[in-house]
Formats: structure tokens, sequence, C-alpha cells
């Protein structure tokens, strides 16, 4: 599933680093021997550089805890903290409240929940964001005052609604729950501020049986009122993941998975005006997107991965497109076996990685976050460890 990443204003974030933040590719080796497996979910700004949110587990990829993983102003790291949660599923994203601490929002066996941090990464308690009886996908915004969580209540097997719940962005207190509407079967995928004070909502509307779906978009004002409603947006029968940017001008920038033949994974991306109505669309081959965001300079990217096969294994590496505002082409680069990690191996091995968050800094460059998959020491055992992907605004990184 493709997952947007929180929507920041501005100002929140203007910290931490100036003018000149150095471009390069860094990565950090899990440093916890019970969970060497990271995953990236999330990644903020804080005051004295970045907190990248992980879902890490062992090495069999089980009993998941939440990895918080901070880097400095040079990213460098300089802290590494685990969390256990009480029967967590999956970990989901992060907001910073305006108090300093953060709000991390995870799946358990009870539903969603929001995990509150202090800034000093000291656990401070959860609360649950709706009486939700089964595991459930959520995602949250930051916009004005407010953070906004969009998840999915499963009322009934095969039954889903659409729920919003909003938190005071100042401290992480829990203000209210609504669901968007009295209609069944819809799911949430993604939400997303507009530049007109309202949030787009991206889920699924399915059939009865719940055998297949189409896309449904919202957009719903800081009350939780429907402002419109758009179902079914044009896309083939083999689309599989989904995820939305909106511009500084108010339009909206769809993209999917595609499944094509011979297992070859293609992403297509369409443009959409103010009101939700089809403008433009366009495919990208060969590159599986797993989010997007819409930059400072009125661009937007897309970061996720392409493969290729060498001669043992098929590999994975971190990829990404910069497009213009009416999709044309302007950056599409991916790492290679001549950036770290794989440069600083003494023995043959390539290492697979893939792009999963991404949050753009003061001086306009785009730090990019995913998982790069490498041997541990030794060169036999391989782990999943943190990578980053620093570019500047026209996406170089060298």
């Amino acid at each position: 599933m493709i997952r947007i990443k929180p929507f920041l204003l501005l100002t929140a974030i203007s910290f931490g680093f100036g003018a000149s933040a150095q471009q390069g590719v860094f990565y950090y080796v899990n440093t916890n021997a019970e969970h060497i497996n990271s995953k990236t979910a999330d990644v903020v700004v804080n005051d004295n550089g970045l907190v990248i949110l992980n879902e890490c587990s062992n090495s069999k990829y089980e009993n998941p805890a939440v990895q918080l993983i901070e880097l400095n102003n040079s990213f460098i790291k300089t802290s590494e903290n685990i969390i256990n949660v009480d029967k967590m599923h999956s970990v989901s994203s992060m907001a910073k409240y305006g108090n300093g601490n953060y709000g991390i929002f995870t799946n358990s066996e009870n539903g969603p929940v929001q995990l509150n941090i202090s800034k000093a990464y000291k656990d401070m308690g959860q609360v649950a964001i709706e009486n939700q009886n089964q595991e459930t996908f959520v995602e949250q915004v930051i916009i004005e005052k407010q953070i906004m969580v969009v998840s999915t209540d499963t009322e009934s097997k095969g039954k889903y609604s659409i729920v919003l719940t909003s938190f005071d962005a100042s401290d992480g207190v829990k203000q209210w729950t609504k669901k968007i509407s009295s209609e069944t079967n819809e799911s949430a995928d993604a939400i997303v501020a507009d530049n007109g004070g309202n949030v787009v909502i991206l889920g699924r509307k399915y059939n009865e049986t719940a055998t297949e779906y189409i896309p449904i978009l919202y957009k719903v004002d800081l009350k939780g009122g429907i402002v419109w409603k758009k179902s079914g947006v044009d896309m083939p029968s083999n689309f599989y993941s989904q995820n939305i940017s909106v511009s500084n001008t108010g339009e909206i920038y769809y993209s999917c998975g595609l499944t094509q033949r011979a297992g070859i994974l293609q992403t297509k991306v369409i443009k959409l005006d103010v009101n939700g109505n089809t403008k433009r669309s366009i495919n990208i081959n060969e590159f599986t997107g797993n989010g997007s965001m819409w930059l400072s300079s009125g661009k937007l990217l897309l970061y996720g991965s392409n493969f290729y096969t060498d001669s043992r294994q098929v590999v994975t590496k971190g990829s990404y497109v910069i497009l213009d505002n009416d999709l044309n082409t302007l950056t599409n680069k991916s790492l290679s076996v001549n950036d770290k990690p794989d440069s600083d191996f003494n023995y043959e091995t390539t290492s697979s990685s893939d792009l999963q968050a991404a949050v753009e800094i003061a001086s306009g460059s785009v730090v990019l976050v995913g998982k790069v998959t490498m041997p541990q020491a030794g060169g036999v055992e391989r782990q999943n460890n943190t990578i980053v992907v620093v570019v500047d605004a026209y996406g170089n990184y060298k």
C-alpha cells in the first residue's frame, strides 16, 4: 500500500537546516541486536535536525516495535531509540507537536492508537483513535492548529467506513472523531492538506462482497464536513496501490501502481483539477512509487524504487522522479552500485534499497528516507538498515 506522508506547513519545516545543506547518500546500521530489521514509515524535521520513524523487528521479522533515529544537521546519527508497543501490528506516521513532543500513529490488535512520545523519546502513554476492533490504516496531516488523522472503521466483516479524527497540534490532545459519510465499504489510504484550508482524503470504494474496489476522493473541511465527493477515478483494473499530493494552486496529483506483463511494474500519475476532474495522465515505466509530495519549487516528487537483474539476483534500487506541474519529467534517478553503501563494501555483493518517506527542508533540499538490505558484518546474513538520500531542488545528490 502506498502511503502519503504528512504535508507540514512551511513554518513547520523552517527549523534546523541552513541554506547549504549537504547532498549525498547516508546509511545507518541498526545497533540493537534484537531489532536488526527496519522499515521506514515517516520522517520529520525537529530543532536538532531530523527524526526518522521506523518499524523495526527481529531477524525473522517478528515482534515489531517503534524505532526512532535522530540525525543532526550534518546527517550524523545522534541517537537510536526502541519503543515497544503492546500488541502492535505496524507503524504508520508521526507528527511533531507544538510543545516539542511527538505523536506516533500505530496499528495494534485493539485498533489504531496515538503513541505520545516526549522530546527525549520517552513513552508518555497512548490514546485510542476510535473503538475499532481490527488492524486498520492510519495516516495524518498537520494543517493550521489541527492534526487530522484518517483511518478505517471495521464495523463488521467486509464492512468498512472512513473515519476522521482531530487532535490539537500544540499538544496532541484528541478533539473529536466522526465518520466521513454514512456509506459502508469505504476504506482510507491517504490524507493531504490543500491550499484552501481543507483536506483531501483518498480511499477505496468496495463492492458488496469486498472483492473489488475503485478509488474515491473526498474534500473535507476542518470540522469534517464534506465539500465534495468523487467516486471512480478512471483507472485500469490492474492497479494495486494509490496516493495523492496537492499543489500550491489546489490541483490534485493522484498516482498508483500498475502491474504489467511478466511482473513489470509501472506507476500511473493523473492530474486532477481542484474539483477532482481529470486533466492529464502519464505512465512511468519500471518505477514503483511509495509516495509523493508537492515541493515548494512547484514540482511533484515521487519516490520509491525500480529493479534490475544482475548476474546473481534481482536488485531493487531506491529511485525518485520529479515532474513539473503538467506532468513532464524533469528528473528520473536511481541509486547505483557506485553509491553508498555498495561503494563501502570490501566484498562482492549488491544492496537493495527502497525509498519510503520524504521531507523538504528549509534550504530547498529534499531528504528521502527508506530501507537498504545489506550484509551484516562478515558479509553473510543480510539485514534491513536505514538509508537517507539528500537531493537538491533539481534532484541531484552528488
